[in-house]
């Protein structure tokens, strides 16, 4: 099969986490298949032995890519005798390729959550997204969870062929029970992360006299200084370490002791630190979210609500965890696999 992959988008964060993982896995599961990966011009994303096309886009973004996109994506359809089109974003091109396009849904938080978002940056998510929507012959969604609320927000789109394939979780390496000694980790890359809840559950932990695991928040980026601040102000200050993105590599080593993975997200397509955190036997927490508790599959500690106390109920709960139950959550991550991923995958393309 020849596959033209759309990657544009795939430069940092979850989206470029699954698109590597992707093309790593369908490189070992299909080598006899042909697949064109096209990335931004100077991207540095690793594509292995498939194909690579950069695109440049001159003049702004906003503007000139739309135009650029369906124009390149049209030739490229051309000239590598492309069999179908993945778009691994709902951000493709303006025209039908000519082949059967599949689209990626990952989550549509710029609908439930707009205040999350810049009115620009909805602007334009809500055209581009609409437009591949109308477009695609086909749609995957990485969780049930995203596309009921495709189904729920655009009826329309019940009319188009659809499958749930979810992420793998295989490019974190398994680890046996040990005690975990270190802190736990929360993530503050996004609002949707809910660092602010977690720094409030610490202190109110410190004000009752619960004992808490000492924390590592990552992804403090431009927000750092106020979390920072808000942490002295719970006067939790000499608990708490503000780190920035870390790499796969720094976050492996972080993972590696941590005492506790806490991911109360408000919003999430699927949901992945879930996975890694009980790859690594590490306990993981999570508030009443429907990807997050899809994907956790009853092995993780669900916050009933989403105040301090009920978050930390929920670390009490899962820092008490059994070597049995680790062990179980364990196994049950094992079983997402990025080479069922492609296999799934690769047989919507093929329909």
């Amino acid at each position: 099969m020849k596959v033209l992959v759309e990657a544009l988008a795939a430069e940092f964060g979850g989206i470029r986490t699954y698109v590597e993982q992707l093309l790593a896995a369908w490189e070992i599961a299909y080598p006899d298949d042909e697949l064109t990966v096209l990335v931004p011009v100077g991207s540095d994303l690793p594509t292995g032995s498939h194909r690579r096309r950069e695109l440049a886009i001159p003049g702004p973004d906003i503007v000139a890519r739309p135009l650029v996109h369906t124009l390149a994506i049209r030739r490229l359809v051309a000239e590598t005798g492309a069999d179908a089109v993945l778009a691994t974003l709902p951000n493709t091109s303006l025209r039908h390729p000519g082949v059967p396009l599949t689209v990626v849904v990952h989550d549509l938080r710029h609908e439930l959550r707009p205040e999350q978002f810049s009115r620009g940056r909805r602007l334009v998510r809500a055209l581009a997204y609409g437009r591949a929507y109308r477009l695609a012959d086909h749609i995957v969604s990485v969780s049930q969870r995203s596309l009921d609320d495709l189904h729920r927000l655009h009826p329309q789109m019940t009319a188009t062929p659809s499958s749930v394939v979810h992420h793998g979780a295989d490019h974190v390496p398994q680890q046996e029970f040990r005690p975990h000694r270190g802190p736990a980790v929360a993530f503050a890359h996004h609002t949707n992360k809910n660092p602010d809840l977690v720094l409030a559950a610490w202190a109110l932990a410190t004000a009752t006299g619960v004992e808490v695991p000492e924390l590592l928040l990552v992804g403090t980026g431009s927000d750092r200084e106020r979390l920072t601040a808000r942490a002295v102000e719970h006067g939790v200050g000499d608990q708490v370490t503000m780190a920035p993105y870390l790499d796969d590599a720094a976050f492996a080593d972080a993972l590696a002791d941590a005492s506790a993975i806490v991911f109360p997200s408000s919003f999430e397509g699927f949901g992945l630190p879930v996975l890694e955190g009980m790859l690594a036997s590490v306990p993981v927490v999570i508030g009443p979210e429907p990807a997050t508790q899809e994907v956790a599959g009853g092995w993780a500690a669900v916050a009933e609500g989403w105040s301090a106390a009920e978050l930390l109920d929920a670390v009490q709960r899962a820092c008490a965890y059994d070597v049995q139950h680790l062990e179980s959550a364990r196994r049950h991550a094992a079983s997402f696999t990025w080479q069922r991923t492609v296999e799934q995958t690769r047989a919507t393309l093929g329909r």
